[in-house]
């Protein structure tokens, strides 16, 4: 498969011109279509293997795992393309890595010895057994943002698109496996141990590439960057808590007003949209953030690319949602099988918010490289709060159709506004926040 994702790359290459965007961005975005195309293969086997209650429960699983992933390496990760010398990015990584290693620990013995309390709180007992692999599961998880954040500094985009790759490929491999070995808890299982073999080789090809960087780290300068960059968890674990609030509070809420069943429709319906235009707005973001940071620097603004990134994300989207909006229903009963029509109808509801967060997420690192953290905290804030009103409207009515519209409509809203946001800063105009 990474074989025949490095032939893919050169000949998609060859007709990008000497544009270094375009070929960064078609790298990304050949290892993001490889990356995508094994669970989208594999989620009709796995809609058959495990039940919509059973995909309700990983979901609730993943979204406690989420919570974890905001905060335990301190958000420091995002600040590794700042610094001009991998001497000190180099240092910034191992503090990363170092906070996240210690809240691990620490929460793996909290979440073992109160498994069961957990489980009942959240009422998910079912996954009680599982539940001391939360943390595990965010760690791994954290160290992948790590990883990945290094790869962009260093303009390996060939080796971010192979971690991907490596990292869909051992999920789904192992969420297969456990489910054809009759494990209830399957997708959890895959989740963890996939990712744990697809980060063991993320972790070998950046110490094989750059271990002559590891003579640098020590511990004062992982002190001296603590305290540099202390904006970050200030202000970027706030808002990401905010965010991951918001994300997850509708399955929360969701899981105990209607079941799990419910949520698992919720989950069928955003891991074959929401996951694949994740990885595919991220391969965007990824390319973006590091053109957008050096004309940020060079000219004062990042309009150019701030417009060509917009543009191309429109024209790619827009006739898919809505031949999507047209066709959801019959195209999941038909490919994930009839019991799964729901998740049809749910996305259906639920495709224009897809396509408006499509369209802002990889311009929204803009927050980052114009160093405006406290503005990232008040769209987290709006986006909270519109999220809460949205969810409190369908759950006073009582009707799953009804919270999804409202929720949808929502957080379109908050994604305009963010879109506002940062086209004015790709101006280099700033907003005072006091």
């Amino acid at each position: 498969m990474l074989t025949l994702f490095k032939e893919f790359t050169v000949v998609l290459t060859k007709f990008s011109g000497q544009s270094d965007f375009k070929k960064n961005l078609l790298v990304l975005m050949g290892g993001t279509a490889i990356a995508q195309l094994i669970p989208i293969i594999a989620s009709p086997v796995l809609s058959r293997i495990f039940t919509p209650i059973e995909f309700g429960f990983f979901a609730n699983f993943m979204a406690i795992s989420a919570f974890i992933t905001v905060y335990v390496s301190g958000k420091y990760e995002l600040a590794l393309i700042l610094p001009k010398e991998d001497k000190d990015a180099i240092n910034i990584l191992s503090l990363s890595l170092l906070l996240a290693a210690a809240n691990t620990v620490l929460l793996v013995l909290f979440f073992y010895i109160f498994s069961t309390f957990i489980a009942d709180m959240l009422n998910v007992n079912n996954i009680s057994n599982v539940i001391w692999l939360i943390p595990i599961s965010s760690f791994i998880s954290v160290l992948y943002l790590i990883f990945n954040e290094w790869c962009i500094r260093k303009k390996s985009y060939f080796t971010l698109s192979k971690n991907k790759i490596s990292n869909t490929a051992g999920i789904t491999g192992v969420s297969m496996a456990a489910g054809f070995s009759n494990i209830s808890t399957g997708l959890i299982i895959g989740q963890v141990f996939g990712q744990l073999l697809s980060m063991i080789m993320a972790f070998y090809r950046v110490i094989s590439a750059d271990k002559g960087l590891l003579k640098y780290i020590s511990a004062s300068k992982m002190k001296y960057f603590m305290k540099k960059h202390g904006d970050f968890p200030k202000f970027n674990i706030a808002g990401q808590l905010l965010n991951t609030f918001s994300g997850q509070l509708p399955i929360l809420v969701m899981s105990s007003k209607f079941g799990p069943d419910i949520v698992g429709y919720f989950a069928m319906t955003d891991r074959v949209l929401g996951m694949p235009l994740t990885y595919l707005g991220n391969s965007f973001r990824d390319v973006f953030k590091k053109s957008a940071s050096d004309d940020y620097k060079e000219k004062g603004n990042c309009m150019e690319i701030y417009k060509k990134t917009t543009f191309t994300l429109i024209k790619i989207a827009i006739i898919p949602f809505i031949v999507l909006f047209i066709t959801a229903p019959f195209i999941f009963s038909l490919v994930f099988g009839s019991n799964w029509e729901t998740s049809g109808d749910f996305a259906r509801i639920l495709c224009l918010l897809y396509l408006i967060s499509f369209i802002s997420m990889p311009t929204s690192w803009l927050f980052v490289i114009a160093e405006k953290q406290k503005l990232d905290f008040l769209w987290q804030f709006i986006f909270f709060g519109l999220t809460t009103v949205s969810i409190l409207i369908g759950y006073f009515f009582d009707d799953i159709t009804i919270f999804l519209v409202s929720f949808c409509a929502s957080r379109c809203v908050a994604y305009l506004i963010q879109i506002y946001f940062t086209y004015t800063l790709a101006k280099g105009k700033g907003f005072y926040v006091a």
